[in-house]
């Protein structure tokens, strides 16, 4: 349903909540890729990939200026993400070396 055609608040909330589960749906998707992504990495420099994070980052900061949305939020948000994911990506990794020797 478009947001104008919503006729109250009721109405409004449970399509933001709609949204908002499919976004969650979809981080829960990307985790998995992420978890998977270490199987091809060699070193912590592989994880930390500090090219592919300008990479990323400056995609989506042009993804939300197309969107109409704030480039500088998603930027945050997206450093907050590769941040933790970096840090997962760590811990599998330690666990996989240390599971070798």
């Amino acid at each position: 349903k478009e947001a104008k055609a919503c006729e109250n608040i009721h109405e409004i909330r449970e399509c933001i909540d709609e949204i908002d589960e499919q976004i969650l749906v979809s981080f829960g998707k990307r985790m998995e890729y992420v978890k998977e992504i270490v199987k091809f990495k060699t070193d912590a420099d592989g994880i930390v990939a500090h090219d592919r994070q300008l990479q990323l980052l400056q995609k989506r900061r042009e993804w939300a200026v197309e969107s109409g949305l704030d480039p500088d939020l998603f930027e945050a948000m997206y450093m907050m993400l590769i941040n933790w994911n970096v840090q997962k990506e760590m811990e599998i990794f330690r666990n996989k070396e240390n599971a070798k020797n």
